[in-house]
């Protein structure tokens, strides 16, 4: 596993997470417990802006192994 490739599991984890919070502070009444999973969520947003971030820049410029092996697979 090359390290987009862990950057893309990670950012599916995050999301999926991201829609765990959505959906459950819809059903939450209680505004503390619904406080919690508002920041939660909005973490999860910033942890997938970052991954994002990351993996932009990794196919923008990738590193010499990757062009290497990129080559290699040509």
């Amino acid at each position: 596993m090359d390290s987009l490739e862990f950057l893309q599991d990670a950012l599916r984890d995050k999301i999926s997470n991201q829609k765990f919070y959505n959906e459950a502070a819809i059903e939450i009444r209680n505004p503390s417990a619904l406080q919690l999973m508002l920041k939660l969520r909005d973490e999860e947003m910033r942890h997938i802006e970052i991954l994002q971030k990351e993996m932009e820049a990794i196919k923008n410029k990738p590193f010499t192994v990757t062009k290497i092996l990129a080559k290699l697979k040509s």
